[in-house]
């Protein structure tokens, strides 16, 4: 008899874990309309719930019920907050982040521009 209570007891407890959580799909794309290979995306304020796109730029991520945000982010592009709404389908146009400059780090750690250090080649 406390066998059957606790297998009744593990199926409605996973029962009621599959039916808090909600599944939300898209599409990753940058301003010029190409898949974003890669792109992180995670539920905000849900530890350890995230997925990366795949090769199409396409995600797929259950996230846990009062999960009202979504996280993209992807290295040269500014990371972005998208609220979940009534739709299981969030698609998303990431925008190209700050541009960053050449530099040189030296063995030291130091940092100097590349001009800086007057490379000389001597050709025989």
């Amino acid at each position: 008899m406390k066998q059957v209570l606790f297998s009744l007891f593990v199926l409605f407890g996973s029962i009621s874990m599959t039916f808090g959580q909600m599944t939300v799909s898209g599409k990753v794309t940058d301003s010029a309309g190409e898949a974003l290979i890669g792109a992180n995306v995670t539920a905000k304020g849900a530890a350890g719930t995230g997925t990366i796109t795949d090769i199409d730029g396409m995600y797929s991520l259950k996230v846990p019920s009062g999960t009202t945000t979504l996280v993209f982010s992807y290295t040269g592009y500014d990371t972005q907050e998208v609220a979940i709404g009534s739709s299981n389908v969030v698609n998303v146009t990431m925008a190209e982040g700050k541009v960053l400059e050449e530099i040189v780090v030296t063995g030291l750690g130091i940092k100097k521009e590349k001009k800086s250090f007057g490379i000389r080649c001597n050709h025989t």
